[in-house]
């Protein structure tokens, strides 16, 4: 077949050029040869066989070369015609092109299309996603729920319930959680109070035996499962609410002009409440003062001002009583959700810090005829209560 395309190699070596593109299929075509070969691949009916014969005058022998580039211009437009339509006119025009370049580029192209999508569908997902309801984020509306179903306003106390997944919780921390339910001002004495479940169902594995360790564990665990049922039907009922259909038709939206001042406006309003908000006073249970006055570190009051900024704009909000009022609560939540673990700490350093007439000034609001000091007709029973967690709260400071 070699010889029969001598003179046309440049236009075989542009088809190799292109992806798709079979040359020997396409040579064969111009030969007049089949694809399938076989009785395609025979000479009509009626001719000489090749080699036999004497070829028309003017014309060479059968199986001469002819010369290079010889009836190539004709054949070779009409197959970039077929192939491309009036795009390319000759070889050359093909070979200035430089399509495997193009193809290339084309490749690239597909490939950013494909990545822009995906970040568009991703967008897309998100602003469906938003807003749920009226709040910043799911977890103040959640509060907010949780504040109206229990009456419990301390957000420590609603983040262990919300963060915690209840059905894998042990059964310990299970009694624990909804004794704080019970009584949330327990929040500041929970060692004392995880000691005094220990002795209840006498589960201290440092004060019995491992056999009867794990008798003593069955008591526990029916509490511990009637508990995880109850945390488990509280949080049930914590459901984000619905934005109110009548006020999010009733939004208009800002102008340029009206979001630069409200910015203004709320950036100035909720600078001042950073303020008066950047200690946050920590009260032990019937304590008139507070135990610590909690600093709040400045980048995070520089952070919770900027959500909360976001917070009244996103939601295009008046700087109405109860609008300012909403902000500030959102951010002593924040600051409280932000800073709980050095809160906490703090208060230890503090309680460690204290000298004995101090906790006990906290701890026991003695009388002004006694303070710790036993009545006159006797001291407690050793082994009432009263007695008992006095013990537990000297061998936590290390005073015994």
């Amino acid at each position: 077949m070699a010889k029969k395309f001598e003179g046309r190699k440049d236009e075989i070596d542009a088809l190799k050029l292109i992806d798709g593109i079979d040359p020997e299929s396409i040579a064969r075509q111009i030969s007049g040869e089949s694809d399938k070969g076989g009785a395609d691949d025979k000479p009509p009916a009626g001719s000489p066989p090749a080699g036999s014969g004497t070829p028309p005058a003017g014309q060479p022998p059968a199986g001469t070369p002819k010369p290079d580039g010889a009836g190539s211009g004709a054949d070779a437009t009409g197959i970039l015609k077929e192939i491309f339509g009036d795009q390319f006119t000759s070889v050359e025009d093909l070979k200035k092109k430089n399509i495997a370049a193009t193809l290339k580029e084309v490749e690239t192209l597909r490939q950013q299309t494909q990545s822009l999508t995906r970040e568009k569908d991703e967008l897309t997902g998100r602003l469906n996603l938003k807003p749920k309801s009226n709040f910043a984020n799911d977890d103040v509306a959640l509060f907010n729920e949780f504040v109206k179903t229990t009456g419990i306003k301390s957000f420590e106390v609603f983040s262990r319930l919300n963060s915690t997944d209840i059905a894998n919780m042990d059964y310990m921390n299970a009694i624990i959680l909804a004794r704080l339910l019970e009584n949330p001002e327990l929040t500041a004495k929970e060692p004392q109070l995880r000691k005094h479940v220990e002795k209840t169902y006498n589960v201290d594995p440092e004060q019995v035996s491992e056999d009867d360790l794990e008798i003593n564990k069955i008591g526990l665990a029916q509490e511990g499962a009637k508990a995880k049922q109850k945390l488990q039907e509280l949080k049930g009922k914590l459901k984000i609410p619905d934005p109110d259909p009548e006020s999010t038709s009733r939004v208009t939206t800002w102008t340029p002009e009206q979001e630069t001042q409200a910015k203004t406006v709320w950036g100035t309003a909720n600078k001042a409440m950073s303020e008066k908000l950047s200690k946050l006073p920590v009260y032990l249970p019937e304590s008139k003062e507070p135990f610590i006055n909690f600093a709040i570190p400045e980048e995070i009051q520089k952070a919770v001002e900027t959500t909360a900024l976001d917070y009244a704009i996103s939601n295009q909000m008046e700087t109405t009583p109860e609008n300012l009022n909403a902000v500030a609560n959102f951010m002593y939540s924040e600051y409280w959700l932000r800073n709980k673990e050095k809160i906490a700490h703090a208060i230890f350093e503090k309680a460690r810090s204290l000298t004995k007439e101090e906790s006990l000034k906290f701890y026991h609001n003695p009388s002004p005829i006694g303070g710790d000091k036993p009545p006159i007709g006797g001291g407690p029973d050793e082994d009432t209560p009263e007695a008992r967690q006095k013990k537990i709260f000297e061998a936590e400071m290390g005073r015994t």
